[in-house]
């Protein structure tokens, strides 16, 4: 089952409400429309949004979970992950592996996907048949099986997934070497979401029945349906499969405010199988909730400015006029229950050492440290970021993500319709500040990426 980058939704909320920006913000904004959407909730805490759409007979159901990988417990790690396998291996209604082949049946696709913060279940199906996948959805809410018989062989399934995406990967190695120093080792988002090998080696039956029993209620879910349907469907398929589940008491989530000690860091990894090498280098950042949460909007403008498209600083000075990048990035992502990190990136050009990339890129934030950003700067990142706002609303899969990963991590559906107005207030002096809070050595790792023999 997918593993999504932490970065799977483009500069935070993408969905929101008719704008007309206030404050101090440019006039030639775009205006992203108000989003239908309704809400309710069930007498057992079960949370449900729903997106009606007209444009094709089909119907998006998701069931997101209030927990990820950054509930678990060092040395109990890939709980999270190994669980979501196990919800296709069985109830007493519906057969293992019968799950996915019923929603074939009737010209569906269904997957599912865990994070550090949540854990989702999808199918996309003809409208009719919305009344089959939430019976089955909510059959599997209490009643999978997990048993030695299942958990064997999904071992090593998972095993092999690990093997295929992070150890025979030197920059999904590097990366999980730099969340450590950033995060804290053994802490929260510094434990990769598949878990570590020996862990997952040593899970078994009472470890994800208890994982299981502790998360999985329908007052720590939410419900999003989004297609062509309405609310008074919807609330009714509801109440009728999810309605008689009970709620269960659900314990507080704990996530660290600060991050690594000793910081800054450097990380290195030199591998023979690297052919790109790369530099980059994360800080410790705040999230919609946790740290100094007002700069969150400013560090979205200021990531799509500084790196985030071909035409942002980074990739204009160090890709296109000096020549010593093949490409520049800069990303940031709000969404975290925890604290989340901004990163900046460039793959070298040929013979061009990491050396002169860091002095290069440091150098372009000096720059912005010193002069500021142009208030037409800010005005094209925002307009891009309403833009995508824009064509979310044409997605099937967007919507519902935008508002499962809100609601799963503290936000709420009033913070994803005031996202474009949040947007579109941020100022220069705003987008200044974010940068001098959160570039700063003692928040800072920098990683290496290089071939075998050394870092050029």
């Amino acid at each position: 089952m997918p593993l999504p980058g932490r970065r799977a939704l483009l500069g935070g909320l993408l969905a929101g409400a008719a704008l007309s920006p206030s404050g101090p913000a440019l006039a030639n904004l775009f205006a992203v429309g108000k989003r239908n959407v309704e809400t309710f909730t069930l007498a057992n805490g079960l949370q449900a949004i729903v997106l009606p759409s007209r444009r094709a007979p089909i119907v998006t159901q998701v069931v997101v979970y209030k927990v990820g990988s950054a509930d678990e417990t060092f040395g109990r790690t890939g709980a999270a992950h190994f669980l979501e396998h196990m919800m296709f291996k069985g109830t007493d209604k519906v057969p293992a592996g019968e799950f996915s082949r019923i929603v074939s049946r009737n010209g569906g696709r269904d997957n599912a996907y865990t994070t550090f913060d949540s854990t989702g279940y999808h199918q996309t199906i003809a409208a009719e048949q919305l009344d089959l996948v939430m019976r089955m959805e909510a059959d599997r809410m209490t009643g999978v099986h997990i048993t030695e018989r299942e958990i064997v062989p999904e071992r090593q399934v998972i095993l092999e997934e690990r093997r295929m995406r992070t150890d025979n990967v030197p920059a999904s190695l590097l990366d999980e070497a730099v969340r450590e120093q950033l995060y804290g080792r053994h802490k929260p988002y510094a434990m990769p979401v598949i878990g570590y090998v020996d862990d997952i080696k040593r899970l078994g039956v009472n470890d994800l029945a208890g994982f299981y029993r502790r998360h999985y209620a329908p007052n720590n879910a939410v419900l999003i349906v989004a297609g062509d349907t309405t609310t008074e469907q919807v609330r009714k398929l509801a109440e009728r499969h999810y309605g008689p589940i009970a709620s269960r008491k659900i314990g507080p989530r704990q996530r660290p405010s600060q991050g690594g000690t000793d910081l800054p860091q450097k990380v290195i990894r030199a591998d023979a199988r690297v052919v790109e090498p790369r530099w980059s280098r994360l800080w410790l950042a705040p999230s919609y909730r946790v740290g100094e949460t007002k700069y969150a909007y400013a560090l979205q403008v200021l990531a799509r400015l500084f790196g985030g498209t071909e035409t942002s600083r980074l990739s204009r000075v160090l890709v296109e006029e000096r020549k010593v990048g093949l490409s520049a990035w800069a990303s940031y992502g709000p969404s975290s229950l925890g604290l989340t990190s901004f990163d900046i990136g460039v793959h070298p050009a040929k013979s061009t050492s990491l050396t002169a990339v860091e002095e290069a890129v440091t150098a372009e934030m000096k720059k912005l440290l010193d002069g500021g950003v142009t208030a037409g700067e800010v005005e094209r990142a925002q307009n891009q970021l309403l833009a995508a706002a824009i064509y979310s609303q044409d997605s099937m899969a967007s919507g519902p993500r935008i508002y499962g990963t809100a609601l799963s991590t503290g936000s709420t559906v009033a913070d994803v319709d005031a996202w474009p107005q949040r947007i579109s207030a941020v100022t220069p002096a705003e987008v200044l500040a974010a940068a001098r809070h959160v570039w700063r050595d003692d928040g800072a790792v920098t990683a290496l990426l290089t071939p075998a023999e050394g870092s050029r």
